[in-house]
């Protein structure tokens, strides 16, 4: 299957599709420092795959190509090994402005947060502080939830090396950083403020002097701790320039349907003021179909100088995107065909059959019984 990522891509589809391992191999293959393993022929060149648990996946006949966005590079996996094709830069030459690029987004990160005098080559030791800073992308797992709970444990956890998901503990020690970046971090859709007061973490509804009824993030709703640690980890990231796209597994997670449309135009809203690379959500949700539909319609919408107003007073100022930066995808191994474009290629948009195609198996089962209602029972007093 082929698949063009976009500023903002989807892929919806049942569990086991394929969903999350497609969003993973991405993530592993936006990593700079992954590069040079390749080319070095690292025998631990699969390491990425086993920190993900997607190690077991590979087959005698898997194959998987990446092309990155202007086309200059492409990773390959064929014959059970890795090769990266350089287009018209020699290996060495290629491997070399690799590494300068990676030495001097390190060495940006370390003075950034207070070292000085770096010398041509970065200590061992900072290594596990710079690892995000060689991958472009950062995977944001459904386990999530537990950063609200179990962040105050990171470094014990660490320590004690107990087994807890690489993403997990990478996405965890991402939020840890926000929470000391932001004095007050506010949710306007949750009308929630996230502030450190005096060593502890509070969760205040409203905001500034509204503020009322603080609670402990872990006590806070389900949808809370997935959602608040989510947008901080996001903002850091862009701020630090550590990460620059990100890959959110279930998004709707614990949300309630309008909840779920207000962080995809949240999302929307990174993606357009900010310099992230893109946003790459997986999902179950039929709801987070409508809401991109409503994004894109309102981008072919605002194309009109005479009805922008009244677009935005509908859904916001900054809530639509041009088609062109959009892709959507259903992957089912059962449909006919297993990776699906779901847009439409005339009108940009997913269409309503397409929609209804997500979640058919809903209206399947009413509509059989609303027969056996209409044949039975539609005359008949109930008693």
């Amino acid at each position: 299957m082929d698949i063009v990522i976009k500023a903002f891509t989807v892929f919806i589809g049942p569990q086991g599709s394929g969903k999350s391992t497609a969003a993973k191999v991405l993530t592993i293959c936006r990593d700079l420092s992954w590069y040079l393993q390749i080319l070095d022929r690292d025998i631990n060149v699969k390491e990425p795959f086993k920190k993900f648990c997607i190690d077991e996946y590979f087959k005698d006949n898997t194959y998987i190509k990446y092309q990155n966005k202007n086309g200059s590079l492409d990773v390959i996996y064929e014959n059970g090994e890795f090769k990266l094709d350089t287009k018209d830069v020699a290996l060495q030459q290629a491997k070399e402005a690799l590494s300068s690029r990676i030495y001097a987004e390190n060495k940006a990160l370390l003075e950034k947060i207070g070292f000085k005098d770096i010398n041509n080559k970065i200590d061992e030791k900072y290594t596990p502080m710079l690892r995000a800073n060689s991958r472009m992308m950062l995977y944001i797992p459904a386990e999530r939830n537990l950063a609200g709970v179990m962040s105050k444990s990171l470094a014990s956890m660490i320590l004690a090396k107990i087994p807890i998901y690489d993403a997990l503990i990478e996405y965890m020690s991402v939020f840890e950083k926000a929470k000391y970046e932001f004095a007050d971090y506010y949710v306007p859709f949750l009308n929630v403020t996230f502030s450190i007061n005096e060593g502890q973490e509070k969760v205040w509804i409203g905001k500034g002097d509204d503020k009322r009824e603080p609670l402990p993030l872990q006590s806070c709703s389900s949808g809370l701790q997935s959602v608040l640690p989510l947008l901080m980890s996001i903002d850091y990231s862009l701020k630090a320039n550590c990460f620059d796209t990100f890959a959110i597994e279930e998004p709707e997670q614990n949300l309630y349907p309008s909840n779920q449309r207000e962080l995809v135009y949240r999302l929307v809203e990174i993606c357009n003021d900010t310099k992230t690379n893109g946003m790459l959500l997986t999902t179950h949700s039929p709801y987070i179909l409508s809401c991109m539909n409503v994004v894109l319609l309102a981008g072919l919408l605002k194309k009109n100088a005479e009805i922008q107003q009244e677009v935005d007073a509908i859904v916001g100022s900054n809530h639509y995107m041009k088609t062109s930066n959009v892709a959507v995808y259903n992957l089912n191994p059962s449909a006919d065909k297993y990776c699906k474009n779901l847009k439409n290629p005339k009108t940009g948009l997913i269409g309503v059959n397409e929609l209804d195609l997500v979640s058919e198996f809903i209206g399947d089962d009413y509509d059989r019984l609303y027969r056996l209602y209409n044949q039975n029972l539609r005359n008949k007093t109930w008693q």
